[in-house]
């Protein structure tokens, strides 16, 4: 996501390499209604939880050059897991890692079956950056910074919470 985000080639930069969310609202409400205020939470117990769980955990994987990339696990699941891995490792081969956070706004629930859901989340790029081993952004100068993203979620009953299991990449912007 960070490098797709970041105008970089690697594979999926979701900007789900996230840690902190900057005034996030979460709602569970169909997209046509207006967004909590609520902060977002990373409580797997419910889909938007999963999908901050997601970012979260991908932000801080990608600001540290020796974590341990198994954690994914712990939030996401499939397709999700397996190209954020392979981000992440694209990364360290080149010496590189992110600073400042991904930003979280509008983070809603947009429609759900018994144990998968879709979840919108408008991903702010404004204060991440990508650098290089001597400090330099390797982030292309007209990146978009504010992308909506779509999540699919899904419920894992034997680990007893959601997990993010695939996404899509860039859409209009928010």
């Amino acid at each position: 996501l960070l490098l797709a985000a970041c105008g970089g080639d690697g594979g999926d930069t979701d900007g789900t390499s996230s840690t902190s969310t900057s005034s996030a609202r979460v709602s569970t409400a169909p997209a046509s209604s207006e967004p909590s205020a609520a902060e977002p939470s990373a409580d797997q117990s419910t889909a938007t939880g999963a999908v901050v769980a997601f970012v979260q955990m991908s932000d801080e994987l990608a600001r540290s050059p020796r974590g341990d990339l198994t954690r994914l696990s712990q939030a996401a699941r499939g397709d999700a897991r397996k190209d954020k891995v392979e981000t992440l490792t694209i990364y360290r081969s080149r010496g590189w890692r992110s600073t400042g956070s991904t930003g979280l706004e509008d983070v809603q629930q947009t429609s759900s079956r018994e144990a998968e859901a879709t979840v919108s989340a408008c991903i702010d790029y404004a204060d991440l950056d990508v650098v290089d081993g001597t400090g330099d952004s390797v982030v292309a100068e007209d990146r978009q910074e504010r992308v909506l993203h779509r999540y699919t979620v899904v419920h894992d009953a034997t680990a007893g919470g959601w997990f993010v299991s695939d996404l899509e990449d860039g859409g209009p912007s928010c």
